[in-house]
């Protein structure tokens, strides 16, 4: 009789260990998904947007003059101070801005997100900003849903113009360069023709426009060598080896960062500092942005 129980006991104790391995492979993978998707809120909310990367780059310009070889302009923009952005985060992004040593400091707009309260404290700390050469700005859409001439009177106060559809030139020796901006594409107005007015063609352009997707419209009867811009954030979230699922711009995939070709000009755009919506970055942290400018050997 004990002979004939053993192949069941057998059989009952493999059935039995089975069940044991599926439940516990079973807890396994949900905990191993429970402590994954804690640690990407962790990092998306508590590490990455407070890790700032220094993309450096070097853009190649037609014409540019030999006393312009190497001349760094460094850009911020996306700073969306708010409740999630604090003024701490803030400074610290403009002391690492002044210890690259750019030449101009351009800024591309959304200097804030929910409250006009938040535009003086975040121009003031941006005003500290250092270079030989200053620094221009351009406003965003947040700029505009909060309050754009307080925004401007802001800058004004700390001597930092607001070239909305007008243009400065930055001179070095008997050579120059033209920076230019126009308004927000989806709250101003653009006038490029403005923005370019009275500038000879063959002075090398920079333009600075917060929101790309204005690049695609932007008249091809005015010479502009780089358009800078932002808005986009690279989307906050980024799929890793894949694509960011929101991207805030008509053209998907095409302008979430970094430097863009198209047939008439180039356009950079920077994923900027701060954070909108979700106060999340994944697989995409805050940038600061160092361009050199460098002769082009050939048409862009």
């Amino acid at each position: 009789m004990r002979l004939r129980l053993r192949p069941r006991l057998r059989n009952l104790n493999r059935n039995l260990n089975l069940r044991i391995f599926m439940l516990s492979r079973r807890q396994f993978l949900k905990g191993t998904l429970a402590v994954g998707t804690a640690s990407f809120v962790a990092d998306g909310i508590f590490f990455e947007p407070r890790h700032v990367i220094v993309e450096k780059k070097t853009v190649a310009i037609n014409n540019l003059p030999d006393g312009f070889e190497g001349f760094k302009i460094c850009q911020i923009t996306d700073v969306h101070h708010s409740s999630f952005v604090g003024l701490g985060f803030i400074e610290k992004v403009v002391d690492k801005a002044n210890s690259l040593k750019p030449d101009l400091v351009v800024l591309t707009g959304d200097y804030i997100d929910g409250s006009r309260k938040y535009i003086m404290p975040a121009v003031s700390a941006l005003c500290k900003l250092n270079a030989p050469y200053g620094a221009l700005a351009v406003l965003g859409n947040h700029d505009h849903w909060e309050d754009a001439e307080l925004t401007k009177d802001g800058f004004s106060k700390y001597h930092i113009p607001v070239i909305t559809n007008e243009h400065r030139f930055i001179e070095i020796k008997d050579s120059a360069i033209c920076i230019a901006g126009v308004g927000d594409f989806m709250e101003g107005t653009q006038d490029l023709k403005a923005a370019f007015h009275g500038v000879s063609h063959d002075i090398p352009r920079i333009l600075l426009s917060h929101n790309p997707d204005y690049a695609e419209v932007m008249p091809e009867t005015e010479r502009v060598d780089l358009v800078l811009s932002g808005h986009t954030h690279g989307g906050q979230i980024k799929i890793p080896f894949s694509i960011a699922p929101v991207t805030m711009s008509r053209y998907g995939q095409k302008y979430i960062g970094g430097l863009v070709k198209l047939a008439t000009t180039q356009v950079y755009v920077s994923r900027g500092i701060g954070v909108v919506g979700l106060p999340i970055r994944f697989n995409c942290p805050p940038e600061l942005t160092l361009l050199t400018l460098t002769k082009a050997v050939h048409k862009v």
